[in-house]
């Protein structure tokens, strides 16, 4: 019988390549420059990337409200072909009676459609409803800050946001040039009949009341064979209005005198986008300090030179 013998392990590690646990390894940190160096440098990155990604929001918004803008006034051609060419009716007066306003309600700061997006939703009161797939969301511009309890409780009180947060329903207005109107309207007594007149433009000269579709010296658009001056590309028809300005369904504009009544809207970076005859929608960035708006909306005269007015004006209306 062979002796048995512990044969030496040739694998073993050497006493130096076993760690003594009384000996921890030491390892190199940061010294106090580097670590300096590494804060300088993210924060150089935040200063960099971080206006951009906020660009990047801004950027997205206001893309989303041209497309939110251009499907309402895809909604309103189509409109117009079921109504034998006729837009549908843009009285000034915030009407929420069945039948006569293409958008109801008063939306504006303290009004009682201000969170009342079901009125929006409704056919018989917001006309082109239908056309949107009942879709009260493109109504409002994505950087209005408006928010408040649901006001629409006396027309549905059994809505499901009863006593709800939500964002104020609408941010859209119509060209007070373009629409129709009933003959009661027209006449100053209410509302009855078949709404198939043109609006008189009631703000296009500057003074409410001085013109009219039948005899005032601007032109109004009931139809849409009469946009042909200016023409269906260069006629804007819906646009973003200011928040602090907007009520009824009409952002009242003048024509004829510089004068600002309605604002549009300057919250996308000074910018708003508007909605032109033939379908197409676009952005416009402001640049006169007086379009901006501080307070509530009161009419304004400004220069004759002022570029902003003069730019809308071109696009709203033209003499006969």
């Amino acid at each position: 019988m062979e002796d048995f013998m512990i044969q030496p392990n040739t694998q073993m590690p050497s006493r130096k390549s076993i760690p003594n646990p009384q000996c921890p390894r030491q390892t190199r940190g940061f010294t106090l420059f580097e670590l300096l160096a590494v804060i300088a440098v993210l924060a150089l990155l935040v200063s960099v990337i971080g206006p951009a990604l906020g660009g990047t929001r801004a950027d997205s918004r206001a893309l989303r409200c041209r497309h939110n803008l251009k499907l309402m006034m895809e909604a309103t051609l189509l409109y117009t072909y079921d109504f034998h060419e006729l837009f549908p009716p843009n009285p000034d007066d915030g009407t929420t009676l069945p039948g006569y306003v293409w958008c109801a309600g008063q939306a504006g700061i303290g009004g009682v459609d201000e969170f009342n997006p079901d009125i929006l939703r409704d056919p018989k009161r917001t006309l082109v409803a239908p056309y949107l797939n009942f879709n009260a969301d493109v109504f409002r511009c994505t950087a209005d800050p408006r928010t408040g309890q649901y006001t629409g409780g006396a027309l549905y009180p059994t809505s499901p946001l009863k006593g709800k947060e939500v964002p104020a329903s609408r941010s859209i207005s119509m060209n007070n040039a373009v629409g129709t109107i009933d003959p009661s309207y027209s006449s100053g007594v209410g509302h009855s009949g078949v709404p198939n007149l043109p609006v008189n433009g009631p703000w296009l000269t500057g003074s409410y009341g001085a013109n009219s579709a039948a005899n005032g010296p601007w032109r109004t658009y009931g139809k849409t064979s009469q946009m042909v001056a200016p023409r269906p590309s260069t006629l804007w028809v819906l646009t973003e209005e200011n928040p602090l300005s907007i009520n009824d369904a009409v952002l009242a504009t003048s024509a004829g005198s510089p004068v600002w009544i309605d604002y549009p809207s300057t919250l996308h970076n000074s910018s708003c986008a508007l909605a032109f005859g033939d379908g197409h929608c676009e952005p416009h960035r402001w640049v006169e300090p007086t379009t901006v708006l501080t307070g509530f909306a009161s009419a304004r005269s400004i220069s004759t030179h002022d570029v902003d007015w003069s730019w809308l004006a071109a696009r709203t209306s033209a003499r006969k």
